[in-house]
Parts: C-alpha cells; sequence; structure tokens
C-alpha cells in the first residue's frame, strides 16, 4: 500500500494582488489568485506590469514587483525562512523574527545573501545590465534598507567581507565582488564616472 505524499509546509498567502502572476508548484503552473496559499519550494512569477503581496504567517510581508520571480525556501530545520530572488525586485517587511540572536530572514539571489531578524528592506537582482559601481559586471544585486538592520555578503566568494546595512543606506553586490561601502539612498549614482 502506497503511503501518501507528506503535506508541504503553507509559509502565507497572496493578499494582494494586481495583473497577472503564475505560480510553479510540483510542475504545474497556477494563476495566481487573492487568498492562494503558498507552500514551501512555491516560485511565484510577475509579469511585466504586475505585482503581488504575500503575507507570512500573518505577520511579516513580501511585494513582488513585475517582471519577478522568487521560491521559498526554509533552512536549518525550518528556523530560518529563506526567499531565492531569481529576477527583478522584492521589498520585505518582517516585523517577527525567529530569534533576536541572530536573523531568521534571508533573500538570497545568484551573488548575494541578505540576511535580517526585524527589517524592512528592498532587493532587486538585475542580469544583462552593467553595474554602475562596477561596469564591467552584467550581473548585480542592490540593497537598500528603509527600517531595521541587514547583513549583506556574496556568497560567490567566501573571501568577501559582508558589510551592515543601516536604515536609510543602501549597496551594491557586483558580480563575484565583495558588497560596496553602504551610502545614503542616492549618493552611490552621485559619485559615479557620469556624474563628474
Amino acid at each position: 500500500m502506497a503511503s501518501a505524499a507528506p503535506a508541504k509546509e503553507v509559509v502565507g498567502s497572496v493578499t494582494e494582488i494586481g495583473g497577472v502572476a503564475q505560480l510553479q508548484r510540483d510542475g504545474n503552473n497556477l494563476s495566481v489568485e487573492l487568498t492562494m496559499a503558498v507552500q514551501v519550494n512555491d516560485k511565484l512569477q510577475t509579469t511585466r506590469d504586475a505585482h503581488l503581496t504575500i503575507t507570512l504567517n500573518g505577520v511579516n510581508q513580501l511585494r513582488l514587483a513585475g517582471s519577478s520571480a522568487i521560491v521559498f525556501r526554509t533552512r536549518d530545520g525550518g528556523d530560518r525562512f529563506v526567499v531565492d530572488l531569481l529576477v527583478g525586485g522584492l521589498i520585505s517587511t518582517v516585523r517577527s523574527g525567529t530569534s533576536p540572536a541572530r536573523a531568521g530572514y534571508e533573500v538570497r539571489t545568484p551573488n548575494a545573501v541578505v540576511a535580517v531578524n526585524v527589517a524592512e528592506f528592498e532587493t532587486v537582482y538585475i542580469a544583462g545590465k552593467s553595474c554602475p559601481d562596477a561596469p564591467p559586471c552584467l550581473r548585480y544585486t542592490d540593497v537598500g534598507v528603509y527600517k531595521g538592520l541587514a547583513q549583506v555578503s556574496n556568497p560567490t566568494n567566501p573571501q568577501n567581507p559582508s558589510v551592515q546595512v543601516e536604515q536609510g543606506l543602501e549597496t551594491a553586490v557586483p558580480c563575484e565582488q565583495p558588497p560596496t561601502e553602504p551610502a545614503p539612498f542616492g549618493m552611490r549614482q552621485l559619485g559615479m564616472p557620469q556624474y563628474h
């Protein structure tokens, strides 16, 4: 007698949607609808003019921009919540971390890890465009912190130091390089060659 497949962990639900979004689960493509449950390993993808909000455990919120894709994960036996941002932009509002001693929420892009406990921050992953901080680089992650504190690192090179990004500051992670020194919103662009 075959045993039933284990139930997947529900991590939240869709609480706002504008435009068209798809959810991929177990090889199936579903149209995203309001109140739809989101599970571990689900992939959510928005079209260009779409956006959606996912509420996690009734407290934390993720706002996915247009032309973006994320996958939900858990780490360390479910003690750490991880979102893989594959492309596009995501605003995370984390009001309740799992432990005051360590980050309980992470956003991971192909070249960055953003770890927080309680914070509101934006993560954008861009591929195929020149990074303003390192023009030869054609893939990079931008991180801006609106509230709280974030630890940003580049896992592609373990020798790279991480940086702490405080409220009102932003950093960029170009290719395999370490994160840039955090600067006030908009100040990184003012220091770039095209402004001189």
